[in-house]
């Protein structure tokens, strides 16, 4: 799992902006854990398991293909209002982006359709379906959200979060209570919630000022290349469950359930880093745009020993309390082990300092090298995916290949650009 909404709002120069953004967040995060404890205590780990591994592919591949929307949206909208131009013609061109995206992912999944479900849900047919009703919710989520943010309207945007978020719980919670044990029920929640969200949370007027002009053809070129970047850091955050259940048998559906709740709890850290991303981040590209080269390599280091520190202090803790929380929380047929639980927080920190420095060359405009990274670490994560071994712990090793050899190919394009600011500065 893995923060979605943090790199959203860029720009939030407000307090309260900040404030409505982070409880946001904060209450959706939380959800997630609350959802995933009804579903554990109600079906247990081996009835969970397509539950479990449908949470994981929203939050990978529903991260991964349509945050880029947010983030265009959102950056778009916000520097033609700051200049009093209208973005229908903008949003008009993003939007019709994220609608190819989403029809095609949809395309391909009913197209493959008995493929996922015997490889992925076990031969459950109804998951695919459900699969993509979710995928176009959170289109339709992260599209909003990139409305809200581009607008300044930061108290809905993390109030459509935090209303997401408690009606996953809300909807699993009510489920439990009643006894209901049809699986497909508790999947339905992650299907309706964001849509419901969006409607009690959004006003529709102001969003979207008619008219205006747009370079339709830069928007789409903009919008694909965060996308393959997007993608291939989500697929490589969360796809750890899903090797554990393209590599187990049909009566070990167990593993997959405990393995997603084990790497849920291991990266915990990453809310903390939520709030460095979205209170340190953001200005990092108006550091640049504004010629302070020495703020943007202070702001940097700031964040890096940041980092650093919670990927530390993080994967101590989960080292230390990891096997005890999940006994604490879940039922006994949750277990992984010590030794899957640090590596699955070692994987985390990896991938958090890899964010920094994919970040950071954003801030430069250095869209190649992050899709270069990016993609360097997925190929290493599958590799390291098929070496024989015990299936969890072999997916937890990938999961550390995968975020290091990113972090590293992320780090050393940073450092090369690094040097070469402070060689312009010193010319200058």
């Amino acid at each position: 799992m893995t923060t979605d909404a943090a790199t959203g709002p860029r720009g939030l120069g407000e307090r309260s902006g900040v404030l409505a953004v982070a409880v946001g967040l904060g209450v959706f995060g939380l959800a997630g854990y609350g959802y995933l404890w009804f579903v554990a205590h109600a079906l247990g780990a081996q009835a969970a398991a397509p539950v479990n591994l449908l949470w994981t592919l929203l939050n990978a591949v529903g991260i991964g293909l349509f945050l880029p929307l947010e983030q265009q949206l959102g950056r778009t909208t916000a520097s033609l209002r700051a200049r009093g131009l209208a973005t229908g013609a903008a949003v008009r061109a993003v939007g019709a982006a994220g609608v190819v995206l989403l029809g095609g992912t949809a395309v391909v999944c009913l197209a493959s359709w008995p493929l996922l479900a015997g490889r992925l849900f076990g031969g459950r047919d109804v998951y695919v379906p459900l699969l993509v009703a979710a995928l176009g919710g959170a289109a339709v989520a992260y599209a909003v959200r990139g409305l809200l943010s581009g607008s300044g309207r930061y108290p809905a945007y993390g109030a459509q979060l935090a209303v997401d978020g408690v009606l996953r719980v809300a909807g699993a919670g009510a489920l439990a209570a009643l006894g209901v044990r049809v699986v497909a029920a508790y999947a339905l929640v992650l299907v309706l919630a964001p849509f419901v969200a969006v409607l009690v949370t959004t006003r529709r007027t102001g969003l979207v000022t008619p008219g205006g002009e747009a370079d339709v053809r830069a928007l789409r070129r903009a919008v694909g290349a965060l996308v393959l970047a997007s993608l291939a850091s989500q697929l490589l955050a969360n796809l750890g469950p899903v090797v554990v259940q393209l590599r187990t048998a049909a009566d070990q559906e167990a593993l997959v359930s405990s393995f997603t709740v084990a790497n849920a709890i291991a990266r915990v850290p990453l809310f903390a880093f939520a709030a460095v991303q979205a209170v340190l981040l953001p200005g990092l590209a108006s550091l640049l745009g504004s010629g302070d080269v020495q703020g943007y390599r202070r702001r940097l280091a700031l964040v890096g020993w940041v980092t650093g520190a919670l990927a530390a202090v993080g994967t101590l803790a989960v080292w230390a309390l990891g096997d005890w929380l999940l006994a604490l929380l879940f039922p006994p047929d949750f277990a992984v082990g010590r030794e899957v639980f640090t590596l699955l927080a070692l994987s985390g920190g990896l991938f958090m300092l890899a964010q920094v420095a994919a970040q950071a060359l954003l801030a430069q405009g250095g869209d190649r090298p992050v899709l270069v990274g990016w993609a360097l670490g997925l190929a290493a994560f599958v590799t390291a995916a098929l070496v024989p071994g015990e299936v969890i712990t072999v997916a937890s090793v990938a999961l550390v290949v995968g975020s290091g050899v990113a972090f590293v190919a992320l780090a050393l394009p940073l450092l090369a650009s690094l040097r070469s600011l402070s060689r312009q500065e010193q010319v200058a």
